[in-house]
């Protein structure tokens, strides 16, 4: 099963005004500076968030972007969620801030109307059963601007990336101004899903010329991937390997070779399970390397 937490170690970030200073402080002091091409050192270290200084279309990680933090200067941290994609991220990100900076931290909710109200309070609810200890709070607001409104003047906002609830519209629709919104800046979110080379475990596999009597007594599960030069070459059911006679080695037995990639979405291992009947599956790279392995 795939960690619910949105965050794990490591927290990544690049050059850019206040991208070290938040990846330090939402990571507990464990963030790691990229030096390379941003896709290679997320996947080499598996990454979950990157904090970097503006978005785009890279999404291979959930990135946080700051926008004018001055973290000395938070007195509070708050998510405003709304219930879209990003609301998870957001408000676990202001949790662990809120605990780094030593200072309150809780989700707010804005709703326009009593219809909305109901529709917040879901909100809240989902939420703070992801986020366990995170306060919250229902705010009757009509706009972004009534939302601030209502909120510390040194607060630290952390709030989704543009999308489709009315809350984000407001922030970050048509004449919206979220630079300088508050005294301790802004941390946009934008989550990402889960893939695969950020749970993968170390690859299992055989070689096309040993033999299968060998492989029977080392290896208990059902499906193994069979490589070659470090290539995915085929796989290897157990039970063919159990109906194989005398001095018969596994390439004589295998069958195409079938993988994920390591970017793909974690998504993409739906069914998987059935085909690989509980067994490892292979994780390649661009060149079909055998890279890891991860549970169906």
């Amino acid at each position: 099963m795939v960690d619910i937490d949105p965050i794990a170690e490591p927290v990544l970030w690049t050059r850019g005004r206040g991208c070290g200073e938040l990846a330090e402080a939402i990571s507990g002091g464990r963030a790691i500076r990229v030096v390379g091409g941003v896709a290679e050192e997320c996947i080499r270290h598996r990454a979950r968030l990157l904090v970097t200084r503006k978005l785009s279309g890279f999404d291979l990680t959930s990135v946080a972007i700051p926008v004018d933090v001055d973290l000395s200067r938070a007195s509070t941290v708050v998510a405003a969620v709304a219930g879209g994609p990003h609301s998870h991220l957001a408000a676990r990100t202001a949790h662990l801030l809120g605990g780094a900076l030593g200072v309150e931290s809780f989700m707010a909710c804005a709703y326009r109307d009593e219809q909305g109200k109901q529709a917040a309070v879901s909100t809240i609810e989902s939420l703070f059963r992801l986020v366990p200890g995170l306060e919250y709070r229902l705010v009757e607001a009509p706009d972004a601007e009534g939302l601030l409104a209502m909120l510390p003047d040194d607060t630290l906002l952390v709030i989704g990336a543009p999308g489709g609830t009315w809350l984000q519209r407001t922030f970050f629709g048509p004449g919206a101004k979220l630079r300088g919104s508050t005294r301790a800046g802004t941390v946009v979110i934008r989550s990402s899903p889960p893939r695969v080379f950020q749970h993968m475990t170390d690859p299992v596999f055989v070689g096309p010329m040993r033999q299968a009597a060998d492989i029977l007594r080392i290896h208990g599960e059902s499906v193994l991937a069979v490589v070659d030069q470090a290539r995915l070459v085929g796989i290897v059911r157990r039970v063919a390997l159990a109906g194989a006679g005398d001095g018969a080695v596994v390439g004589e037995m295998m069958t195409e070779p079938v993988a994920v990639h390591l970017t793909d979405n974690m998504a993409e291992l739906d069914g998987m399970e059935r085909f690989f009947e509980g067994s490892p599956v292979p994780v390649i790279d661009d060149e079909g390397i055998l890279v890891g392995s991860i549970a169906g």
